[in-house]
Parts: structure tokens; C-alpha cells; sequence
């Protein structure tokens, strides 16, 4: 009942406050006219709701906009480090529109297998994506 009572309250507020906005202002539809009534955008639950999913989409390893990519071998291969530090992921770009793009061909400890599968699977290997590899450590979590 209190609930029905507040979200009563608050369509009735909003009411009068579009209704005193109407009177101060009624060509507020004319976007020049001079001290138009302006009214704030609402974002909506569905807004706030893709922001949100942007960011979580941020953090998956199969996003495109995953921030933790070591280096892009040719066009549609990619070499990640997993979000806990504990593994090099081999990736795949899946052909088409999807929400997850990105699919793993291997899981790798040491730089070694590495790039050797990454040489195995793409045919032209960007150099400054190589020197990348070159330049991991032995095993991952080790020095270089």
C-alpha cells in the first residue's frame, strides 16, 4: 500500500510540473524561442542497462572491445592474456555478427607453444605482433 501510495505521489508531481511548465512556456516547442521551458532527459531502465552491459561486455575475454590484447597477428587472429593472469589465449574471430566475436583456439603457459601454434595458424603474421610474442617471458607470471 505505501508503495502504491508513493508511485501515486510521484505521477502526480510529475503532473503538475508539466502542467506549470506548459503555462510558463507554451511554445516550448519552438526549439529558438527564447526561455523555452527545457525539460531533462530521462535515461531510461533499458539505457542504463546497455551501459552496464557495455562495461560487462568490456571485461570478457570474447569481446571485442577487451582491453587486455597482447597483439593482433593477421585479420581475425588475436593473442590475449586471460583476466587472471594466468594464461595466453589463441583467438579466433567467428565469422558474422555475434555478441561474443571472438573464439579460443588454445590456452598456453609458455611462450614457446605459443608461437608455435600462432605460426601454425595464421599464414602471415604482422612482424610487430611476432616481436610482441618474441617479447613475452618464458612462461607467463615470469620474467622476460
Amino acid at each position: 500500500m505505501k508503495i502504491a501510495n508513493a508511485i501515486r505521489c510521484r505521477i502526480l508531481t510529475g503532473l503538475k510540473l508539466a502542467r506549470n511548465l506548459r503555462q510558463q512556456a507554451p511554445d516550448r516547442d519552438n526549439r529558438y524561442a527564447k526561455n523555452a521551458a527545457v525539460e531533462p532527459k530521462q535515461s531510461s531502465a533499458s539505457d542504463r542497462f546497455s551501459d552496464t552491459a557495455k562495461k560487462a561486455r568490456a571485461t570478457q575475454e570474447t569481446a571485442d572491445g577487451y582491453r587486455r590484447v597482447i597483439a593482433r597477428l593477421c585479420d581475425g587472429w588475436r593473442v590475449i592474456v586471460c583476466k587472471d593472469d594466468l594464461q595466453w589465449i589463441l583467438q579466433r574471430r567467428k565469422n558474422g555478427g555475434a555478441e561474443r566475436p571472438w573464439r579460443t583456439v588454445g590456452y598456453f603457459r609458455t611462450r614457446e607453444a605459443l608461437i608455435r601454434l600462432c605460426a601454425a595458424s595464421c599464414l602471415r603474421i604482422d612482424p610487430a605482433a611476432l616481436a610482441a610474442l618474441a617479447a613475452l617471458p618464458e612462461r607467463i607470471g615470469g620474467a622476460a
